[in-house]
């Protein structure tokens, strides 16, 4: 049962976290969040007891190993069609290099996610980024810890990283002037 839990609730977190990114016309970041959503919610179907699912789950988290944080880093949807083309022609490279590239690939993709002033909130968005970083070095998919499957801990550990990003406010740290606020809403 909590291999269902784990999977349901960080499918939630990306939909939520895919939502908000949509509604700040941040499509890219909504399609990373939603790669990881749609993994997560195939892995819980699969450990619902629906075992044809297990080659589908297996294939989106690969596709989403691969191409969810980039996504998430890159953000908004701008440029030409040509440069979208483009973006989605290097996504596809992503899936296919190996995983120490696809690695190396996510490591950035964290740095710029959690770079001062590409969110409202800093240390949330570290916090996420170590989140991620721990559930995948650290904890892994593999055995046991404290006798809960490493897998279920590494899911719960994504959520908690999404979460962070959700509070962090991911692409809206836009810099602002001194007083502009204050400018903008001054009282009758």
């Amino acid at each position: 049962m909590l291999p269902v839990i784990a999977e349901l609730l960080l499918t939630l977190a990306c939909a939520v976290a895919a939502w908000l990114a949509l509604r700040e016309q941040q499509g890219w970041r909504a399609l990373g969040f939603g790669s990881m959503g749609v993994a997560a919610f195939l892995g819980a179907l699969e450990y619902g007891g629906i075992a044809a699912l297990s080659e589908p789950h297996h294939l989106a988290s690969v596709v989403s190993g691969a191409i969810g944080l980039p996504l998430i880093a890159l953000g908004r949807l701008s440029g030409v069609p040509v440069q979208r083309a483009l973006l989605l022609l290097v996504c596809m490279a992503l899936v296919m290099l190996p995983s120490q590239l696809t690695l190396l690939s996510n490591l950035v993709a964290l740095l710029i996610i959690a770079w001062p002033a590409r969110s409202r909130r800093f240390g949330l968005a570290l916090l996420g980024a170590l989140l991620f970083i721990g559930s995948g070095l650290l904890i892994g998919t593999r055995g046991e810890l404290a006798g809960i499957p490493r897998r279920d801990l590494f899911h719960l550990g994504l959520t908690v990283a999404v979460v962070a990003w959700i509070f962090a406010g991911l692409g809206s740290g836009v810099p602002r002037l001194p007083g502009a606020w204050a400018a903008r809403h001054k009282s009758p």
